[in-house]
Formats: structure tokens, C-alpha cells, sequence
């Protein structure tokens, strides 16, 4: 980023042939104080790991498995075992699971363990945060082919409890997941996003690690609500939510009043025919306002949106990528301390991931891109440190060849693939994230496998690298197809919640004994 919302050329790095990268993350995994970039890639069944160098440029990929046909689309990030290295934790599509990979410090992870979500449950997005309260993240998932959403609470030594599910309505075929306090009672709530019903699927946590019944706001008709950020869009002090619209080629932001209820505010086109998919906010001009970029995944660009501050976005810019990119996953991050806010993007399409640096004005410089292994279908991507080096690294999902990637920043941009972690065939990783399971200060990982109906987990070592896989079985034909952590039963240890597309239901698990 140039500081001002503009940003330079665009920098393409290859994540692998046929990798397809679906979700990613920007986050430090060497613990180098540089940002690196995770990948999901559902096509490899792997994660990519990008180690980021000073100068905003990243290593080559380093892969790490998410299992055998696990086709990962979802990821995210965490220190799941409090070693202070963050770990990763991917949504498994084909496998019908989440995985956990536990990072190792050195930009590396531990082997994946998975946890399942049920069969035919395809998750398909992952998050975390602290849903009991109890110091210890926990994962959410949301399960496409079930219609519920997953918890797995953490135990925080890396392992989680058995999954509890919540529906998300009748037919409502949740894709993501987000875990944020929606109405500000300091304990951590659950969103979902309800592709079928057009709606986003609140469900306000008790902070015992259980749920309220899910609360529908509709994001208009023929919407299909995908990905979901929260945010204060308006300065009002309460947290909003951004949802991008394939099906209307847009995004719509709902707007937190103080009676819990959300109300929808005016589409905001992303392009005609843009199909966005993915949503990441940052401030990307460094004015102090949060701003919107988006993955458009028919006009194979990322668009960015620029705030106002007031909840009204100025005009679109638009960064284009090679066609038939595909692009479906994005985070923001600062990937070369330059304190500019970057981008790192995941094409399902041609299987890589993209690093755009930010000018600091809004506006962004040229491509950097990263391979992941031929055949690779990256599906979503989380960012820490994973190495404990202050860089942000990367871990990749890759739901076709069932592999976790794990990528260490260098601090300057540039990353290096330190590992590849099969999850095994039929995995089909879906979500990812990463965070600290076991209270070591190490992040993990956790991925969900819509596959197996699996979440899994990979215990962190704090170097780069991880092992130790372990995975929870979800139901049958669950779908899962999200997962996020938090601790939602204020146990100070980290909870995991699934998303379930295909049982119209949210599921948790909570974590049982500390590390």
C-alpha cells in the first residue's frame, strides 16, 4: 500500500499448478516480526506457507498437507497451545473436517490432526476466538451441506473437545464464519452467512460456550451471501458487518444498533458480473477509517473500496490479475514494515497466490506471485507468525490435493515454502485457521475437511513447522465448511465453532483440560 488507499504493481507468486487457492492469510508464523502469507489450496490438498522478507517480497511456497483429498477451503490463525507461535486451523470440504496444524516458530508446522464435523457435512469456513471465556481459543465452523455451525472448544495444549452443533436455519447452507461481540456484552458472538436464504445468521454467545438461536437479517434477495467481516464502518462505536453479494455482484454493510439488531444498508457494486467472493478490511489510505477490498471472482481482480467514514464508500479501483485467476480469498496486512497495509489474494483458478503492495494512499503496485504444487486448489488461506520471528507467514488449504502449505515471511514481502502437510485422501479442506489450541504461546492450526465430516488440528512448534495431527469427528453428511476459535465459555482456553452447509447448523467444541 502507498497509505493513501492507492497501491503498486501487482506481484504474482505461485502457490502451484492446479493448487487452486481458495482462502489466505497474512500473519507472522517465524516469529521475525515480518508479515508472511498462508494459503489454502483446495485443488493440492495443502496449505502454502510464504515467509515474508523486509523489503515486502516473500520466499518460494512451502507446502504442508491438509490430507488426502481433504480440499481445504477455509483458514485461519492462532496461538492454539499459548507457546506464542501461531497455528493453523483449515476447513476440509471433502473430508468433512478441520484440521489443526501447530506451528513450530520456524515458518514450519506439525502433521495435521483433524477433527471431523459429520459426514456430508462440507465445511467451508473457519474462524476462532474465546467463546467460555477461559483464556484458551476455540474454532467455529460453519457447515455448507448441514445448514448448522461447529464449535470444537480448545483444551489449550493444541487438542479440542468433540463438536457441539448449532442450526443456522432450514436449507440455509452456511459458507462462512465470523466470530466477533455483535452486541457488547464482552462475550464472544457467531456469525454466519447463509448462501441459500439470503440472510447472515447471528448466534449471541452465553459465554458458557454455548448459543442463543440463530438471528436472521436479510441481505436481499438473490443475494448469496458469502464472506463476512465485522468492523465500525460509521464511527458510531458499534461493530457493523460487511458481507460481499455474488449473487447481486455486490456487498451490502448491516449497521449495529443498540437493541442487538443489525440494519441493512445500500448495495455497493462491486462490478457487473464480479461474483465477489471475498472480503478483507483494513485501513488502506492510513486515514484512521476502515476500508474494503474485495476478490471478484468472475472479473478475476481485486477491487478496493475506499470509506468515507460516515458507513459511504467512494468509487471502486480495480487491480487486475491474469484471467481465469479466479481469486477467492483475501486478507490485508503489511508485509514489508513499511506500515502500508498489503494484499495477498489466493486464485482457485490458476492455483497461486498474489502479494500486492499497499502505497499507503489508497492505491497498490504491481504482483508478486507464488506457485503451490500442480494440481492445487487453494481454498483459503490464514496469516500469522508462525516461527516467532515478527514476520507474517501464510498457510494455504488446498482441498484437491488434501495438503496444508505453509509459507514463512522474510519481512520484506517475499516468502519461503517450509512445509507441506498431507491431511490424507478425501480430506477436502475447506476452512483454515490458526491460533494458540494448547496455551504454549505457539500457533496451531485448525482446518475443517467437508470430506471426512473432520476438524483437524496441527500442533505448532514454534519454528515454522508442525506435527502431532489430531482430528474430531463431526456428523454425517455435515458438510462443514467454516471454522473459527474463540473461548466461548469464558474458560480462558480456545473453543473451535463449524459451520455446516449441509445440516443447517453451527457446531462447538469446547476444550476440556489445559495443556
Amino acid at each position: 500500500g502507498n497509505g493513501s488507499g492507492t497501491f503498486g504493481e501487482l506481484t504474482m507468486y505461485s502457490v502451484g499448478v492446479n493448487s487452486y487457492p481458495y482462502e489466505c492469510i497474512a500473519i507472522d508464523v517465524n516469529n521475525d516480526n515480518k508479515t508472511d502469507i498462508v494459503v489454502a489450496n483446495a485443488g493440492s490438498n495443502t496449505i502454502g506457507v510464504l515467509l515474508g522478507y523486509e523489503n515486502g517480497s516473500f520466499a518460494p511456497v512451502l507446502l504442508f498437507s491438509t490430507g488426502d483429498d481433504s480440499q481445504p477451503y477455509g483458514a485461519a490463525a492462532g496461538d492454539f497451545n499459548n507457546d506464542y507461535i501461531i497455528d493453523i486451523v483449515v476447513a476440509n470440504y471433502r473430508s468433512n473436517n478441520v484440521g489443526v496444524l501447530l506451528g513450530l516458530g520456524n515458518g514450519s508446522f506439525s502433521p495435521v490432526v483433524t477433527y471431523s464435523t459429520n459426514d456430508g457435512s462440507r465445511p467451508q469456513s473457519v474462524a476462532v476466538g474465546d467463546f467460555n471465556n477461559d483464556s484458551r481459543l476455540d474454532i467455529a465452523v460453519a457447515n455448507y451441506r448441514r445448514d448448522n455451525m461447529a464449535t470444537l472448544l480448545g483444551n489449550g495444549d493444541g487438542t479440542f473437545q468433540n463438536a457441539v452443533f448449532y442450526s443456522t436455519g432450514y436449507l440455509s447452507m452456511p459458507t462462512f464464519i465470523n466470530v466477533d461481540d455483535y452486541n457488547n456484552d464482552k462475550i464472544s458472538d457467531v456469525a454466519v452467512s447463509n448462501k441459500n436464504n439470503d440472510a447472515i445468521g447471528i448466534l449471541y454467545g452465553y459465554g458458557n460456550g454455548t448459543f442463543a438461536p440463530v438471528m436472521a437479517y436479510s441481505t436481499g434477495e438473490g443475494s448469496s451471501p458469502q464472506s463476512i467481516r465485522s468492523g465500525d464502518f460509521d464511527n458510531d462505536q458499534r461493530t457493523d458487518i460487511a458481507v460481499t453479494c455474488p449473487g447481486t455482484n455486490g456487498m451490502v454493510i448491516l449497521y449495529g444498533s443498540n437493541n442487538k439488531r443489525f440494519l441493512l444498508g445500500a448495495s455497493i457494486s462491486t462490478g457487473s458480473k464480479s461474483s465477489p467472493i471475498s472480503l478483507a478490511i483494513g485501513d488502506l489510505d492510513n486515514n484512521g477509517r476502515l476500508d474494503v477490498a474485495t476478490a471478484n471472482y468472475l472479473d478475476d481482480n481485486v477491487g478496493v473500496h475506499l470509506s468515507y467514514g460516515t458507513g459511504n464508500f467512494g468509487g471502486i479501483s480495480r487491480y487486475p490479475f491474469a484471467t481465469g485467476s479466479l481469486p477467492v480469498a483475501i486478507v490485508v496486512s503489511d508485509f514489508n514494515n513499511d506500515n502500508h497495509s498489503d494484499i495477498v489474494v489466493s486464485n482457485y483458478g490458476t492455483g497461486d497466490i498474489n502479494i500486492i503492495d499497499g502505497y499507503g494512499d489508497g492505491t497498490f503496485g504491481s504482483v508478486i506471485k507464488y506457485s503451490l504444487l500442480d494440481g492445487s486448489t487453494p481454498t483459503a488461506v490464514a496469516v500469522g507468525d508462525l516461527n516467532l520471528d515478527n514476520n507474517s507467514d501464510i498457510v494455504v488449504v488446498d482441498s484437491e490435493l488434501n495438503n496444508i502449505y505453509v509459507f514463512l515471511g522474510n519481512g520484506n514481502s517475499t516468502f519461503v515454502l517450509e512445509m507441506i502437510y498431507s491431511v490424507g485422501l478425501g480430506s477436502l479442506l475447506r476452512g483454515v485457521n490458526v491460533a494458540d489450541l494448547n496455551n504454549n504461546s505457539f500457533l496451531d492450526i485448525v482446518a475443517v475437511a467437508a470430506g471426512t465430516s473432520k476438524v483437524l488440528l496441527l500442533q505448532g512448534y514454534g519454528n515454522g513447522t508442525f506435527g502431532n495431527e489430531t482430528s474430531f469427528t463431526l456428523g454425517y453428511n455435515y458438510d462443514p465448511y467454516a471454522v473459527a476459535v474463540g473461548d466461548f465459555n469464558q474458560d480462558h482456553w480456545s473453543d473451535i465453532a463449524v459451520a455446516n452447509y449441509g445440516g443447517d447448523y453451527v457446531e462447538i467444541l469446547l476444550r476440556t483440560c489445559a495443556a
